[in-house]
């Protein structure tokens, strides 16, 4: 085994479990750890303390698996999470006045919903469509509750992503401090100034002294001190955008999927901010230090693993074992996927829908509904390329992706040939690098999946997609 001159620790916190990751700079994983989480964030308010605690014990589980020869080499580390995750806590106390807001929590909807005649303005200043994943809202809604209300009197409120609560609680200097790309998920950042808006910040009424001070993803942030080292925290980054990075810089003309709890597809921008495309997709930093910024085009579905989760629980099946379905269940119901709301191009609510003879078998309507994934990720592609984004290739990862089917089904539906990372932990091979920038890098192998020449499943998007627009059009008439 090489051993590199220092090794770089990767604290991952996910919707399902707190993971720790130890590599070295050839891109070797050296040690890792991983805290389950006995619930969703996406779909329930986990105990914020849980976390931070989660974290401790898997970073402190993965450095005790390193050699005493390991152990005496210079250490770096880096925090991704989840970018839309919120939550509100004492800056004095340091307790939590909520629990953490997942980000497919739609309590701040009425909020977004009365600033209707400020979505454009939104969009333009934050490279996001006005919608109630981000954390704006959340915080105007939480503010009105009694435990803010106090913390407000006494000048000790602290407004923040879930990173922004992590690097608070984990470094010993308490710092009160979030990096541009979750900073830019909170729908309050400004693309173009690189800091908060204050028109913004006016829109959701949330005052400047609630809010993190900005850096960018490589950082001083603090020290962790962790089985009895003392580690400088010098990334943080969001978990999606790191995931570009774990064969090194990304290649600006291949689009990265990622098929988890919701799936989202990214492409890089070589434009500054004042000259991004207008779009009903979102742009959004990937990553930035005191010199460079990458921009990245991004779509999102919503109900990707949630919604299979919807489906195939109450059916008593497990959609991982669906390669083995695939052939035997055909032709397949459609299915208009509205689980969580229609992310991009869409932005709405929509009836959930089946279209096809019932009786369903139950695995056929499990199998319909991970091809719906497939349709809205294409959908996406296909409003990407409407904005001059023309991919080349697909990078795969997340755990649908480690469906064979689906992988496929992707190739057969966007013509491009979709390289499925073999290695899971894209996010933190990603933040690894960043820390690292090592020419030795070793690339994580791939397996190719390439378009088939006859499929049938162009045809079912097309008529997919007739569904959906009747859909669309009965949700417009209910409003």
């Amino acid at each position: 085994m090489l051993l590199s001159e220092t090794l770089y620790l990767v604290l991952d916190q996910g919707g399902q479990a707190s993971r720790a990751l130890i590599f070295n700079d050839y891109g070797e994983s050296l040690a890792q750890s991983r805290v389950e989480q006995k619930t969703d964030i996406g779909n329930t308010s986990p105990d914020p303390k849980w976390i931070v605690d989660s974290l401790r014990r898997a970073a402190t589980n993965a450095l005790q698996q390193l050699t005493p020869q390991q152990h005496c080499l210079p250490m770096r580390a880096a925090l991704i999470c989840q970018r839309s995750s919120c939550l509100c806590w004492d800056r004095i106390s340091g307790q939590p006045l909520t629990p953490l807001i997942g980000w497919q929590d739609k309590s701040g909807q009425s909020i977004i919903d009365q600033l209707y005649h400020h979505h454009p303005e939104i969009q333009r200043i934050s490279g996001l469509v006005a919608n109630s994943h981000s954390p704006a809202s959340k915080w105007a809604y939480l503010l009105s509750a009694s435990a803010m209300i106090e913390a407000q009197r006494r000048y000790q409120l602290a407004c923040g992503s879930l990173a922004s609560f992590l690097i608070f609680h984990l470094c010993r200097e308490h710092p009160f401090l979030i990096d541009r790309v979750n900073a830019a998920r909170t729908q309050l950042y400004s693309l173009e100034a690189r800091d908060w808006s204050n028109p913004l910040r006016a829109l959701f009424d949330i005052p400047a002294e609630y809010l993190p001070d900005i850096r960018p993803s490589l950082y001083r942030y603090g020290t962790l001190e962790l089985a009895g080292l003392r580690i400088p925290l010098k990334l943080v980054c969001g978990d999606q955008p790191s995931a570009l990075f774990s064969n090194g810089w990304p290649n600006p003309s291949a689009l990265s999927v990622n098929m988890g709890t919701g799936a989202f597809i990214q492409m890089p921008l070589l434009v500054e901010a004042q000259e991004r495309p207008q779009t009903r997709l979102l742009v959004a930093p990937a990553y930035s230090d005191l010199n460079d910024e990458l921009l990245v085009l991004e779509g999102t579905v919503n109900g990707a693993a949630t919604a299979l989760n919807l489906t195939s629980l109450p059916l008593g099946l497990n959609y991982q074992n669906s390669d083995s379905w695939r052939q035997r269940y055909q032709p397949l119901p459609l299915f208009v996927n509205g689980v969580g709301g229609l992310g991009s191009p869409d932005w709405c609510s929509v009836e959930s829908g089946w279209q096809g003879l019932p009786p369903f078998d139950p695995k056929s309507k499990v199998l319909a509904v991970a091809e719906s994934i497939l349709f809205l990720i294409q959908r996406n592609i296909i409003a990407m390329r409407d904005v001059g984004s023309f991919p080349t290739s697909i990078h795969l990862s997340g755990g649908l992706s480690q469906l064979d089917w689906m992988a496929q089904g992707l190739a057969n539906l966007s013509g491009l040939n979709v390289h499925r990372m073999t290695d899971p932990e894209s996010s933190s091979r990603g933040a690894a690098w960043l820390l690292s920038r090592s020419a030795d890098w070793r690339r994580s192998s791939e397996q190719v999946f390439t378009p088939a020449p006859y499929s049938a499943l162009p045809a079912r998007f097309d008529n997919w997609t007739q569904l959906l627009h009747a859909a669309l059009l009965a949700a417009s008439n209910r409003r």
